[in-house]
């Protein structure tokens, strides 16, 4: 099969090469796909990150058709459209039985500690996928960006009527977060330096204080959804009012910041971070997407991964990236 492949990492180690087809075991399934999504996390995995195997197939966001079944599986048969959960989980450990599978103590990630999406084929865990019926290009986004996003909504408990400021919101992560968080009754602020429209409110980082000011009469954000790091950090402080909820789940402008815990304590702030998400509220998107929309700017052919990545940092990237395969 076709897959894009590294053995040292470095963008430009990435090859569009001829691999060996998995052979599946009897509690797996193997996986045609039909739709990658791009991320940070995908770049990071090929240029910086430590991987396994060696050579590796990178991809942590992806769907396609179910080709073969193991012995055991009667979850899923072939021809199947499925979503896969990118993260392993044994259901034995203390996390997995308090229904925290992304914190599983066995569990490894796939597309980084396994071979993952950018390929013609991957054999995932049979227990990591769920039918489904979304549009081809939302379907991969469930395996993390919509997935991180839900999470971190549904632990900072957004009910109807809060204002929710997201940052980075055209974004792979921020543009569902925006999305999702309309969808559970919040009045979203979404924050980006480009036009994508994800939700009624859309500002730029230099206009977001005033607009929330103007929408909250001056009391300010009930919660603040930052993927992206220590750069908007002061910025989402300054927007939540006492009693907010500051929510993280990303590092991309950096992992380092200062806090004033006497403000902090003061205007009793909390302070969330969350990683990914649980299996079953990957179960609940595969019901919750069918009203988000997929927002993708660019499709490339597996054969033009390194493109694709690449693109990542486009000036002119207003969405998502998706490889066909």
């Amino acid at each position: 099969m076709k897959a894009l492949v590294f053995d040292k990492n470095g963008i430009e180690n990435l090859k569009y090469s001829d691999v060996d087809m998995p052979m599946i075991k009897d509690d797996e399934v193997l996986v045609k796909i039909v739709k990658s999504g791009v991320t940070q996390l995908d770049y990071m995995t090929i240029s910086s990150m430590k991987v396994n195997p060696i050579p590796h197939i990178a991809g942590s966001e992806f769907s396609g058709i179910v080709e073969e079944v193991g012995n055991n599986v009667n979850n899923v048969k072939e021809g199947d459209k499925v979503a896969v959960y990118t993260r392993t989980f044994d259901g034995n450990c203390n996390y997995c039985k308090r229904g925290l599978e992304m914190l599983c103590k066995a569990g490894r990630r796939i597309g980084i500690d396994e071979n993952g999406g950018y390929a013609e084929y991957v054999k995932v865990p049979a227990r990591n996928v769920i039918k489904a019926n979304l549009d081809w290009e939302i379907m991969p986004a469930l395996s993390i960006s919509a997935l991180a996003s839900y999470h971190a909504l549904k632990y900072s408990r957004i009910k109807k009527g809060d204002v929710v400021v997201v940052f980075g919101s055209s974004g792979n992560a921020g543009l569902f977060a925006s999305q999702l968080a309309e969808i559970m009754g919040g009045i979203v602020v979404s924050v980006t330096n480009n036009e994508l429209k994800v939700s009624s409110n859309v500002v730029t980082y230099t206009e977001v204080e005033e607009a929330v000011k103007n929408i909250t009469d001056g009391e300010m954000a009930d919660i603040v959804v930052n993927p992206l790091g220590s750069k908007y950090w002061d910025l989402g402080l300054r927007l939540l009012k006492q009693g907010g909820k500051m929510v993280f789940f990303g590092t991309l402008s950096g992992n380092k910041v200062t806090i004033d815990l006497t403000q902090a304590y003061l205007r009793h702030i909390s302070f969330i971070g969350t990683v990914r998400g649980t299996f079953e509220e990957f179960r609940e998107l595969t019901e919750i997407c069918n009203k988000c929309k997929s927002f993708v700017w660019k499709e490339f052919p597996l054969s033009n991964g390194k493109e694709a990545l690449l693109s990542l940092f486009s000036k002119e990237r207003k969405g998502r990236i998706l490889i066909s395969i």
